[in-house]
């Protein structure tokens, strides 16, 4: 008989509207983001859309496209928070860790619903414009693309299973990253007279506070007197730290020598 926890290993991530990840746009799903926003390109960058809506704060697809791909990424949390607390059942972690993620898919669920309001009040809706970080799977005939795209069978998934390893990744770098998008956002916001996206922001920005700091607290209680696994922790921070910057080539160059050595350290430790 198999666990809870293997059923919910094995079922997809769904949504309604369903997930229209913007990595498995057609060509003409394409040319429809170019009209609304001027270049397609430019959505999956969420820091780039918000720069693009200080330029142009009268554009309300920019708005719309901004508060979507923002959204997309807080379904995705709901779906990845909510996994962890069944799944971590099975792993040697203390119960306050399963009860923390479980605040967090909660806090996940507000934040979708203020995104849910946010676009409704700019005259759209939750499936406008794709997903910038879906959990959904590509479309018929369309291979997976990315370490996150690839289902719990892909070596990515299973050292994300991994509670050290998770926590790093995504409470301490990820949800970094998430704080000062929102802070920066809800500071866009009260520039632009949007009264609204800078409350809704400011809110989830406090979240993200104890997000991180959740990510902090357990990383240090899981690798106490543990030098292998707090090394480990260190590397998958730093790495994540490199692919979520915002770097030139050049800095991008230099930083990926720097972390060479860690980088074929990390992926021997991590398997």
């Amino acid at each position: 008989m198999t666990t809870f926890a293997e059923q919910v290993r094995e079922m997809p991530s769904v949504r309604e509207p369903a997930y229209r990840p913007a990595m498995y746009l057609s060509d003409e799903e394409k040319r429809d983001l170019d009209t609304k926003i001027g270049d397609a390109n430019l959505y999956q960058d969420l820091f780039t859309m918000r720069d693009l809506l200080v330029a142009q704060p009268e554009n309300i697809e920019v708005k719309k496209a901004l508060v979507s791909g923002i959204a997309s990424a807080e379904f995705a949390g709901i779906d990845a928070f909510s996994r962890k607390v069944v799944e971590w059942q099975e792993w040697p972690v203390p119960q306050t860790l399963i009860m923390a993620m479980a605040r967090q898919t909660w806090d996940e669920v507000r934040h979708a619903a203020l995104a849910i309001g946010l676009v409704e009040s700019y005259g759209g809706k939750i499936g406008d414009y794709p997903d910038t970080l879906a959990g959904g799977a590509p479309p018929p005939g369309v291979s997976p693309q990315g370490p996150l795209q690839q289902g719990y069978g892909s070596a990515a998934e299973q050292m994300m299973r991994d509670p050290v390893v998770s926590l790093s990744m995504t409470n301490v770098s990820l949800e970094g990253g998430a704080l000062t998008l929102f802070q920066e956002t809800s500071a866009v916001g009260e520039r632009i007279g949007d009264a609204l996206m800078a409350h809704c922001y400011d809110y989830n920005w406090a979240d993200e506070v104890t997000h991180t700091a959740i990510g902090d607290y357990f990383v240090k209680e899981l690798t106490e007197d543990k030098p292998e696994e707090e090394a480990k922790a260190l590397r998958v921070h730093a790495m994540a730290e490199m692919f979520r910057a915002r770097l030139s080539g050049q800095q991008s160059q230099e930083l990926k020598e720097f972390f060479a050595e860690e980088t074929t350290r990390a992926t021997a430790a991590l398997g």
